[in-house]
């Protein structure tokens, strides 16, 4: 497998750019050299600074990974889609692989689908293997893509305060770009939605709507599409709605539901909107943020 370092290398001299420019004020010269080589590990915020100093962009440097290596060896966005599909089944079946292996990475790849799991309703995932995942979160330094998913499926398996205190570590590191990856659910937006539907179950509307007002001064400077539009018009609907501000809140909710009803999305997606908003809203409510028949015709 071609390791990121060679990747990078590369790059840096398809750009004519000496080790020394490369890397001046980022990393030591001898540590540029030995990531090139593949003798070191690097922090994905570094990495960031590196390629910016070449002038290549991390959607540039992704699909030169994928082009020399078997994209199916990165096994997150899998894991991901079968989850948001409800694939328990695939899940399973990665779990039963990956129970079979040794090792730290493999033990936190065994948690994190039974965490998935646990919340498709399989409950699998014990409390001490939530202890070992604390544990692995409070002594880590640099987060990966990988941490970064974790993260996202361990946060309603933490309590209120650690999840919490961890997205703020996260967040004052600077670690959230909305381009971590070239899949179309952007991590940014999927760790805010899970935390503030977490602190929605957890009744703290405060540090939620604190969450959503961050959110959504984000995507006034960027574009979004319409999931991300959707989305964001669910969670200000739900927060204003549990607020007190019953009129405006379902106001946003219909507007959510009317952009994914028009825009086809996933026949369950809708379905499970409605099952999830039942929690909150009458059943008369329920009807009318998802009354679409005068759309219809559209």
């Amino acid at each position: 497998m071609t390791e990121i370092g060679e990747i990078y290398r590369d790059f840096r001299l398809g750009k004519h750019v000496t080790l020394k420019d490369a890397s001046s004020g980022i990393v030591s010269l001898a540590f540029l050299s030995r990531f090139e080589r593949g003798l070191y590990d690097i922090s994905f915020n570094h990495l960031l600074e590196l390629l910016d100093r070449i002038n290549v962009q991390l959607s540039e440097f992704e699909f030169m990974y994928n082009q020399r290596n078997d994209t199916t060896t990165d096994l997150l966005p899998t894991f991901q889609r079968a989850f948001q599909a409800g694939d328990t089944v695939t899940l399973k079946n990665h779990l039963l692989i990956w129970q079979r292996q040794q090792g730290n990475f493999a033990e936190l790849q065994v948690i994190q689908l039974k965490m998935m799991l646990t919340i498709l309703g399989n409950p699998l995932v014990s409390q001490t293997e939530i202890r070992r995942l604390e544990e692995h979160f409070n002594t880590i330094t640099n987060w990966t893509f990988f941490e970064l998913y974790l993260y996202g499926h361990s946060l309603q398996f933490f309590d209120k305060n650690m999840a919490v205190n961890l997205f703020k570590e996260l967040f004052k590191k600077g670690i959230f770009y909305d381009n971590f990856r070239s899949d179309s659910f952007s991590m940014l937006f999927y760790i805010h939605n899970n935390l503030i539907l977490y602190l929605i179950d957890q009744k703290d509307l405060a540090n939620a709507h604190i969450l959503v007002d961050s959110l959504s001064r984000y995507f006034e400077h960027h574009e979004r599409d319409y999931y991300h539009t959707a989305r964001l018009f669910n969670l200000q609907g739900l927060v204003t709605y549990l607020s007190g501000d019953h009129s405006l809140g379902l106001k946003l909710l219909r507007r959510a539901n009317v952009i994914t009803f028009l825009c086809n999305h996933r026949s369950g997606f809708l379905e499970n909107e409605n099952n999830y908003l039942t929690r909150f809203l009458s059943a008369g409510e329920l009807e009318t943020i998802f009354d679409f028949s005068n759309l219809e015709a559209l």
